[in-house]
């Protein structure tokens, strides 16, 4: 079974010995290394989908709500809101505008520690980009 196939079976349903959806996750990204990488790649885009779902629960609007202050369709709210595909820099910038939910990256090879956007915090002004104040710096 899949991550999804058991995602979208009730509880009581799933595999034996497994009880949470932690479990199921845990399990999954052990035993199908495509949907591990998958997993990976949509770290960023589940992040956006969770604080935009907590950002429309906590003001109380409806996706077609949510739409109309991005300047959307409704449609590419649920797409945002999914988890399935990475926002480009201009989404994220759109977003940051309507909403004020901030964004921060700091990528690096792994095992390096990321300090890149605190060192960029220190060293200058942010830009104006789409509405949004973006801090951009390379090392």
């Amino acid at each position: 079974m899949t991550y999804h196939t058991i995602m979208n079976e009730a509880p009581g349903h799933w595999p034996k010995g497994i009880e949470t959806a932690d479990q199921v996750l845990s399990a999954a990204l052990k035993a199908d290394p495509e949907f591990a990488a998958e997993w990976e790649r949509l770290a960023l885009a589940r992040m956006v989908a969770a604080r935009l779902i907590t950002y429309r629960s906590e003001n109380g609007l409806s996706q077609r709500e949510l739409a109309k202050r991005f300047g959307v369709s409704q449609p590419r709210v649920v797409e945002l809101e999914s988890g399935e595909k990475n926002p480009q820099i201009e989404t994220l910038a759109k977003i940051a505008a309507t909403t004020g939910i901030e964004f921060a990256f700091d990528v690096v090879p792994v095992g390096q520690e990321p300090t890149l956007v605190r060192k960029a915090l220190e060293r200058g002004p942010a830009h104006v980009y789409a509405g949004a104040s973006m801090l951009v710096a390379t090392r």
